[in-house]
């Protein structure tokens, strides 16, 4: 974990010089502006990262406190993310900040999952964590990293329950890693072909009113992962990951192409990796194609309509950052 994080803030310094903007730029627009990180990984604390562990002796304690500090520094008002049940619940209890829920299926031979104590929830047991309300999300989904289809058997209650309580679902929709980059004794099954977002069509047709967003659009099935969103208005995507590390030549013109095909209302801000908040701002803000409205749109009001946050929310929110 702690050397991941160094490359990624190794990665951060050597493109950071190529901004075309000043930092000064960036935070003048940022002023009274809200924004929601749509993909955010509740986990464990880790002992080795030098980024929270000096802060508190609780290092699961250490970890949120500092996550909230930076979102807190970058407008951040709502992160909506995913992890196994002990620490989704923690999250969620700790901050109204977080819009928590499960990740699907978790794995117990993931460092990141523990304690995975149970891979697959049956809809009974869904629906007892899911009707308390704690619980507003559901996602990422995993089962192409497990080595499963979304339409495995398994993976039924988790769609059945996401549809009946109206739960947003972020799926994993990019080709991901190569294989032989995945770290085999964690995830023995991999399977790229499993993010591919035409698989969840048998699923749609059965769950029509699912409330589902892309994870990592701009990557290999950017075309699939469009022809999926003409087919259901209340699908929705968000960039991060491979806008930080493809080419822009490469994800830029998906991008532009979910604009020209009027898609581009339902593109919303998103960070996924730990501590890249601020560079995933960046990105978007560094898209001068991008009119300040569709901008500001991307930052918070897309997600806001996504989620149906009602008029309060959305005042409470801009209370915040003003």
């Amino acid at each position: 974990m702690k050397n991941r994080f160094s490359i990624i803030v190794i990665f951060f310094l050597a493109i950071s010089t190529s901004a075309v903007f000043a930092q000064e730029d960036v935070d003048e627009f940022l002023k009274n502006q809200p924004i929601i990180d749509m993909h955010f990984h509740i986990t464990k604390g880790f002992d080795d990262n030098e980024t929270y562990n000096q802060r508190k002796v609780d290092i699961d304690s250490a970890r949120i406190d500092w996550i909230i500090e930076n979102y807190k520094k970058n407008n951040v008002v709502l992160a909506v993310g995913g992890g196994t049940l002990k620490y989704a619940k923690m999250y969620v209890e700790t901050d109204s900040l977080f819009w928590g829920g499960l990740v699907f299926p978790c794995m117990e031979t993931v460092k990141q999952d523990e304690p995975c104590d149970k891979e697959f929830f049956n809809e009974t047991e869904l629906r007892e964590i899911y009707k308390t309300g704690n619980f507003k999300s559901l996602g990422e989904s995993m089962f192409n990293y497990y080595g499963i289809p979304p339409t495995d058997k398994r993976l039924e209650p988790y769609w059945k329950i996401a549809e009946e309580f109206n739960i947003p679902v972020g799926i994993h929709a990019d080709t991901g890693p190569r294989p032989e980059r995945i770290n085999k004794d964690e995830r023995p099954n991999y399977n790229p072909d499993y993010a591919n977002p035409e698989l969840l069509k048998p699923i749609l047709e059965k769950h029509p009113n699912l409330k589902i967003y892309l994870m990592h659009y701009g990557g290999g099935y950017s075309e699939q992962s469009l022809e999926l969103m003409k087919l259901y208005p209340q699908i929705y995507c968000e960039i991060s990951a491979v806008s930080m590390f493809a080419p822009k030549k490469v994800w830029e013109p998906k991008v532009k192409q979910l604009f020209n095909e009027g898609l581009g209302d339902r593109l919303m801000f998103a960070s996924d990796y730990f501590g890249t908040v601020r560079k995933n701002i960046e990105i978007i803000y560094g898209l001068e194609w991008l009119t300040e409205k569709q901008k500001r749109d991307i930052y918070y009001n897309n997600a806001a309509r996504f989620l149906n946050l009602s008029e309060s929310e959305i005042e409470e929110h801009y209370r915040q950052v003003n």
